[in-house]
């Protein structure tokens, strides 16, 4: 089969800079052929952080006109949701391929998308918000916690790597929240550190939510910027670091959002600049009032831009 795909980079305006997304376009009459095995395959040939599936519907489906089915996968196995695909595809969608369309539908939830001046995109991101019981510290043990080769030999990066929050942002998303104190210490983040969440000697995640993608996001507190608060970060982790990771951005968000802010609020996360592709990354949150004295989050909005950098067939046996 042959099928059309485009590349984009994603969280910028500026080609070469931001996340690199493929999309590849599934037409409805090939939709059943397409195996899952398939999919994984051309993840792998793509090579980037996340390849998405865009299914079209047949012209007879009435009721499925206004949405897409989108399918994400990295070069490993495929995710409920991430956000530079959310963004990068309701970029496409609404810019390029079908205007009218207003919902994606992902394995987490349908996304409602929306366009916004300077071609930019906001996303209503389903969320499933969890903050988790247990820190690196407390399955690592504060004994052998210092020598574990996947930690930062830098003091002050471990130390906080061993204290920070693991959050899940819906079921399989879950990050460990690591603030640092300066840029100086985030410029010493390396990618040749690497913790195998999976073996660690004690589950960190609670039970139910462990079947999970999980991962370190790195980040400084920059202070008020027009009435944002501003966010540097850094996703290194698997031995790559990712320009701009937007499922890690809105689980950051969210965090803060019930543990700090204690109501709704605006973020501008800047992610990938150490790496010379500089990323802005817009979260925004809702909250209500869960009726025990605290808040509970209400709506969870990820925004940014897109710009198409290649566009081609991808011819597959089948």
């Amino acid at each position: 089969m042959d099928l059309q795909f485009v590349t984009l980079d994603v969280f910028t305006s500026k080609r070469l800079q931001g996340n690199p997304l493929a999309v590849v376009t599934v037409p409805a009459t090939l939709k059943d052929k397409l195996t899952q095995a398939t999919k994984q395959k051309i993840a792998k040939e793509f090579n980037l952080s996340e390849t998405v599936f865009l299914h079209e519907v047949a012209e007879s489906d009435q009721e499925q006109q206004k949405q897409r089915d989108i399918d994400i996968f990295t070069i490993e196995s495929e995710l409920p949701y991430a956000g530079h695909p959310t963004i990068g595809s309701a970029f496409l969608v609404k810019y390029t391929l079908y205007p009218h369309v207003d919902t994606l539908v992902t394995k987490a939830g349908p996304i409602g998308i929306v366009p916004q001046p300077g071609n930019a995109i906001r996303a209503r991101i389903p969320h499933n918000v969890h903050l988790h019981a247990k820190t690196l510290v407390d399955v690592l043990g504060s004994d052998d916690a210092t020598k574990h080769p996947g930690l930062s030999p830098v003091p002050q990066i471990r130390e906080a790597e061993l204290k920070a929050p693991a959050f899940s942002v819906v079921k399989g998303m879950t990050f460990v929240l690591v603030k640092l104190a300066s840029l100086e210490l985030l410029a010493q983040i390396t990618t040749g550190h690497r913790i195998d969440f999976a073996k660690l000697p004690k589950p960190l995640l609670d039970e139910d939510w462990r079947d999970s993608f999980v991962s370190r996001y790195y980040y400084v507190d920059m202070g008020e910027e027009e009435g944002e608060r501003s966010i540097r970060a850094r996703m290194v982790e698997l031995g790559f670091e990712d320009p701009a990771t937007g499922s890690a951005a809105t689980a950051l968000g969210s965090y803060l959002t019930l543990n700090e802010e204690k109501k709704g609020r605006k973020f501008k996360v800047t992610q990938g600049v150490e790496m010379g592709r500089t990323s802005n990354i817009g979260v925004e949150t809702t909250t209500k009032d869960s009726g025990d004295g605290s808040v509970a989050l209400e709506e969870l909005w990820l925004g940014g831009t897109a710009v198409v950098v290649m566009k081609g067939n991808l011819t597959v046996d089948i």
